[in-house]
């Protein structure tokens, strides 16, 4: 199967066991943007925990296996600029994620980027190394019906 029938086939199935994003986060113990990356195939998990969540979704082998597999992240545009590269990398790599996530929260939307704050701090990592925190904090903004 191709990467996007693997991603459509297993939403279709968590959708179809009506199981959140946070929920399969839950069954093997990590953080629900990163599993939510796994789901769409810009980020990979080990076999065991692959299968939990195959096991939780009901999914056959080959879909099994492929939340393990080395994924291609060529889903986003390239820039030159390393620190803006890195920026839209995140979003390549988890803004489907974070998206799906927050519409699971939210309902249909979008956050704001016109009331919308952004900090970024220098912060010291546990192993005294220096981390870059960045905060995006917008307001949800849910699509009218008419």
């Amino acid at each position: 199967m191709e990467k996007e029938d693997i991603r459509k086939a297993i939403k279709a199935k968590r959708l179809a066991k009506k199981v959140t994003i946070a929920e399969v986060a839950k069954a093997v113990g990590r953080n629900p943007t990163f599993v939510g990356a796994v789901l769409q195939g810009t980020h990979k998990l080990p076999a065991e925990e692959a299968k939990k969540i195959g096991d939780l979704l009901g999914l056959d082998g080959e879909l099994t296996a492929a939340l393990s597999k080395f994924p291609v992240r060529t889903d986003f545009p390239n820039t030159t600029d390393p620190f803006k590269y890195r920026l839209m990398e995140i979003i390549g790599v988890y803004g489907d994620s974070m998206r799906e996530q927050a519409n699971e929260m939210f309902g249909d939307g979008i956050m704001s980027a016109i009331d919308f704050t952004l900090d970024m701090e220098k912060v010291i990592g546990s192993q005294g190394e220096a981390r870059c925190k960045i905060t995006l904090n917008g307001k949800w903004l849910e699509y009218k019906t008419f």
